[in-house]
């Protein structure tokens, strides 16, 4: 399927961020082209680092997990069911958070395209568009790849079609999303943009009204994890991916910033995660990577 990708990043896969940029392009003579429409399924901590960005538009939509996304000093958290579109030629990095971590994605670009957003009211970066959940977002993906699948004289004609009706679902579920109340967002939320921090489980629960024992039965019941872990599991993902990089930061530091101010309780809480201490664990990444 010509300029449809879908991939899977898994633990000893390897997925090559250098073809970030296939098919950039930028387009002004015509209102509307699809570049390149991809589906990615993350069961790995990753980070995409992109420093001169597109030359097209990026529209991400989340469907599972979570991830940051980093324009500038600006900083966001994007959780299910949301969805955010970065401008052309911004520089930008995207780290995963909560795993498995589901996107789907699309490139465009074209003289219309501010004037079609602002027609169904979808914002670019740094706003970010929460769509309700019963929206159809990834029938309307699919029928996408099954147009790019197809690779006649008619399929930019098609893509364009169902482009701008993927915008109409996105325009629907934002609409349907101010009506309705989205479970747990508020606690997701605040986990998500602060879970290095200490963070009280009552804190969460007041956050939705509800008494701690109710709060941790609903959390399990979305989320699959109780909240505990699940602060433990973005904690410990962010960890693996600082020793994963080339940086200067010590163990002691990588703690702290992960949440562990006491350097021997993170490294018996990353040995009993992982398997391996966090220097072995470093040891381990460097060697891989050379």
């Amino acid at each position: 399927m010509k300029n449809c990708r879908l991939s899977t990043i898994t633990p000893g896969s390897s997925f090559d961020w250098r073809d970030i940029n296939h098919n950039s392009r930028s387009s002004h003579s015509v209102p509307l082209l699809v570049n390149v429409a991809a589906h990615t399924l993350v069961e790995i901590p990753t980070k995409n680092l992109n420093r001169r960005g597109r030359l097209d538009y990026y529209l991400i939509y989340l469907f599972s997990g979570s991830l940051c996304v980093k324009v500038g000093h600006t900083s966001r958290d994007i959780l299910e069911n949301e969805l955010i579109i970065i401008p052309p030629k911004t520089p930008y990095s995207i780290e995963t958070r909560g795993l498995p971590m589901g996107y789907l994605c699309v490139h465009f670009t074209g003289s219309a395209v501010l004037e079609k957003l602002s027609k169904y009211g979808i914002e670019l970066f740094p706003n970010v568009n929460q769509l309700s959940f019963n929206n159809n977002m990834q029938g309307r993906f699919k029928a996408l790849f099954e147009a790019f699948a197809k690779n006649d004289e008619l399929r930019d004609f098609d893509l364009v079609l169902l482009l701008e009706r993927l915008f109409i679902e996105a325009s629907r579920g934002i609409k349907n999303a101010k009506n309705e109340q989205i479970p747990l967002s508020k606690s997701i939320r605040h986990i998500n943009e602060n879970y290095t921090s200490d963070i009280k489980i009552d804190t969460l629960a007041k956050l939705e009204n509800m008494c701690m024992t109710s709060f941790n039965l609903a959390f399990k019941k979305q989320m699959g994890i109780p909240p505990t872990k699940y602060i433990l599991k973005l904690r410990m993902e962010h960890a693996i991916n600082l020793l994963s990089e080339d940086c200067d930061l010590s163990i002691t530091e990588i703690a702290r910033v992960s949440g562990y101010g006491d350097i021997n309780f993170f490294s018996r809480t990353f040995k009993s995660y992982v398997g391996i201490t966090p220097s072995e664990y470093r040891k381990k990444a460097n060697e891989m990577s050379k």
